[in-house]
């Protein structure tokens, strides 16, 4: 699973002590005088100008400083712009990727969660965009990494925007932002001062397509034209932007990429019983902001260890009055075309990391679907037996990939595409990605993330997950051309693909992408309706009884 992660390397350790002297420089973000090339694009932002490279006919610029450190006095505050400065300054090399607990070296997903060196001094952007640099008036995408709101970075070789920004004729951003504790804490504290300090790693998000708002021409992108995308916890951003009044005229449309449980976000009372579990594990009788800004980064990300329910935004009345799609979707976010789906068997991701979880018993599927959904034995042999008779040649593995798929990720973000959908007043697109990788015997068929490398044209770092074959070009083309033609007019429709209709109750059209893609109306819907009855799926809720059995 994507948070199932160790601790921190010596190396790691080496790197990090480093860091503050380091703060500033172009190692961590590219903001220090560099030796100046003639071929190197250079670009006046509203802080100073900075000095990309050129690659693959692309303008590349990393590392760029979008906001002030986080740390110290600015740790639970909300985000700050930088200063200007003087001269040009290198953004050449990649920024600081956000405090957290980083995830144990594995070739199946080192494309989606390698991160760079960790640091409070987080707030860089990067930028890919083709072409002449200025008014270009190109379609811009900003990309929302994954990682639930606790990990991972925007600077995973999958998101190098190289290739979508080169093939797609748009501009690519992505960014890295607050995560986890130092991002969505509720402090137990009168201090005004840290108000805000459950959702600074939203305004960190808001502040960046400020950014974009304020400089994205200067790079050849239009501004009245910009995609928020995100795939699971950042589709789960996306959502969360779509809810916020903060947000609002700072995207255009948006993509949600395997929802699972971003339609709610904590309430007041979840989150404090997340500080008290915190202080716990701190030793100290409360939560105030004076006192976890004395804790050192790498204490504070190891007390995250012992949190069982992962911090995420907060109902603070001011970030957030409500949740983001529950129980209806956002007024404010009606007019968003909204392009939406899912990997067609999600959960394989997680239970690839043992080869026994694809040689199971009905017995195990039993007891494992009902121990995760608290389930009585009737009520699981129930479910069981829809999903048989919508399924007849599936394996019991399979059939608990199914299940576990559609409660845990289909049905949350299918239900997100209903309530937008509602209120007719944008297009909604579904789609199923069904491209199955050739992997440990083609027993995983299309795992959670598997969509991301065809849609930036990095399969080449992700092979470890897709494989390689014949169809590895023509699906990276058509998944390249659908998402940047619905960034471009809010339609994905393509020469790609046969026509795509909207999604609309109850017909619930959906695109099937592969290969070969087709139209379908509602794919899986029979045997998904046996989960009527059930509570949606939230972040709260444990995978690992599906996943560990």
């Amino acid at each position: 699973m994507l948070d199932d992660t160790k601790g921190f390397s010596t190396t790691r350790r080496a790197i990090l002590k480093g860091a503050a002297s380091l703060a500033g420089t172009g190692l961590l973000g590219g903001l220090a005088p560099g030796r100046a090339s003639a071929a190197d694009p250079v670009v006046e932002t509203t802080h100073g100008k900075v000095r990309g490279v050129v690659n693959e006919r692309v303008h590349v610029f990393k590392g760029v400083r979008y906001g002030d450190t986080t740390a110290g006095a600015n740790r639970f505050m909300p985000p700050r712009p930088p200063a200007k400065w003087a001269g040009i300054v290198d953004a050449q090399a990649w920024g600081a990727s956000a405090p957290q607990v980083t995830a144990k070296p594995d070739p199946f997903n080192d494309w989606y969660t390698a991160t760079q060196p960790l640091s409070e001094d987080c707030l860089f952007l990067n930028v890919f965009t083709p072409g002449v640099l200025g008014n270009g008036r190109r379609p811009v995408m900003v990309w929302l990494h994954g990682g639930a709101w606790t990990n991972c970075a925007g600077t995973a070789p999958g998101f190098d925007g190289t290739g979508l920004a080169r093939d797609g004729g748009v501009v690519v951003v992505t960014v890295n932002h607050r995560l986890n504790v130092f991002g969505y804490v509720r402090l137990d504290d009168p201090d005004e001062r840290f108000a805000d300090a459950g959702n600074t790693g939203v305004q960190d998000m808001i502040a960046a397509l400020q950014w974009v708002r304020d400089n994205v021409a200067q790079f050849g992108g239009d501004p009245g034209n910009v995609t928020i995308f995100g795939q699971s916890g950042g589709a789960a951003k996306v959502v969360a932007l779509m809810g916020t009044p903060k947000a609002s005229g700072l995207f255009h449309k948006a993509i949600v990429q395997s929802c699972s449980g971003g339609r709610q976000i904590d309430g007041q009372e979840e989150a404090a019983v997340q500080a008290r579990e915190l202080a716990t594990v701190l030793g100290l009788p409360r939560l105030t902001g004076a006192a976890l800004q004395n804790i050192s980064m790498d204490d504070l990300i190891k007390a995250t260890r012992g949190i069982a329910d992962p911090f995420r935004p907060v109902i603070d009345g001011r970030t957030f009055t409500a949740d983001p799609f529950y129980p209806a979707a956002p007024a404010i976010s009606a007019h968003i075309p909204l392009l939406i789906g899912n990997a067609n068997t999600e959960m394989t991701y997680y239970l690839q990391v043992d080869p026994r979880n694809f040689a199971l018993g009905m017995p195990d599927v039993k007891r494992r679907m009902g121990r995760f959904l608290k389930l009585d034995a009737a009520r699981v042999d129930r479910l069981v037996d829809a999903y048989r008779a919508s399924y007849p040649r599936y394996t019991p593995s399979e059939l608990l990939t199914t299940m576990s798929t559609d409660y845990i990720f289909k049905r949350n973000t299918l239900k997100v595409a209903s309530l937008q959908a509602a209120h007719a007043a944008a297009p909604v697109y579904a789609y199923v990605f069904a491209r199955e990788t050739p992997i440990r015997g083609g027993v995983i068929h299309a795992p959670h993330t598997e969509e991301v490398p065809f849609i930036f044209g990095t399969t080449r770092a992700a092979a470890a997950m897709l494989g390689t074959g014949g169809d590895i070009e023509p699906v990276r083309r058509m998944m390249t051309a659908t998402w940047t033609a619905f960034a471009r007019h809010g339609n994905p429709n393509n020469s790609t693909l046969p026509q795509w209709t909207r999604f609309q109750d109850p017909e619930r059209q959906t695109m099937v992408l592969q290969r070969q893609s087709r139209l379908e109306k509602d794919p899986g819907g029979p045997a998904r309706a046996a989960l009527e009855t059930l509570p949606y799926y939230e972040y709260s809720m444990e995978r690992g009884n599906v996943v560990k059995g």
